[in-house]
């Protein structure tokens, strides 16, 4: 970041952009003079290219040339990057737990299940746990129960049960016995891939 602190007029062209770099292009002052907005129309190889065409060249003359500049992850980037790809996935959460009404089918994930998801139908709304809960119905990435600690937000739903081949069909699904009690979960949110 460094290298830009002197420049106000950032871009990040996505034709700069490849899996091993992050590029963005950076100069001092922004400008959408007709000179500067026709050189962001050529291609690539010319664009970014000093140029004498800016309205504003004689104030600024070289000063004002774009300056292409590698992002260079740190620890400290990477620990800022996983806290916004948490909070965009915990907004995705919230906005999904706010569709779920009571009676509504559910995809849940599954990673120790050979589907990947179990399919249920929700009993109640969603709540918060007041006290930390071990899910057996439910497994972690490992295999174990899974944990959840309190504040959690869930939702009390009954699974269906796969019906394993039906004349060659594996996505068909019954319901469990109204008094069985294996039928019944606790879900959080986090977990559910789509409500309806």
């Amino acid at each position: 970041m460094k290298a830009t602190l002197a420049h106000n007029n950032y871009r990040a062209d996505p034709e700069l952009q490849t899996r091993e770099k992050r590029i963005i292009c950076v100069r001092r002052i922004a400008c959408g003079c007709a000179g500067c907005m026709a050189r962001l129309r050529l291609p690539l190889p010319h664009r970014y290219e000093p140029h004498d065409t800016c309205e504003r060249f004689r104030i600024f003359g070289r000063m004002n040339d774009w300056k292409l500049v590698e992002l260079v992850l740190t620890e400290e980037g990477d620990e800022a990057r996983e806290e916004i790809e948490q909070l965009g996935l915990q907004e995705r959460t919230d906005e999904i737990a706010s569709l779920i009404g009571e009676g509504e089918a559910i995809a849940i994930a599954a990673p120790g299940d050979k589907r990947g998801f179990y399919i249920a139908d929700t009993t109640g709304t969603v709540r918060q746990l007041d006290a930390p809960l071990t899910v057996h119905a439910l497994k972690d990435e490992d295999g174990q129960p899974l944990q959840l600690a309190a504040g959690s937000s869930v939702i009390d739903a009954r699974f269906r049960n796969p019906v394993e081949r039906v004349r060659g069909c594996s996505k068909w699904y019954t319901d469990f016995l109204p008094d069985d009690p294996e039928g019944d979960v606790v879900v959080p949110t986090h977990l559910i891939l789509n409500p309806g």
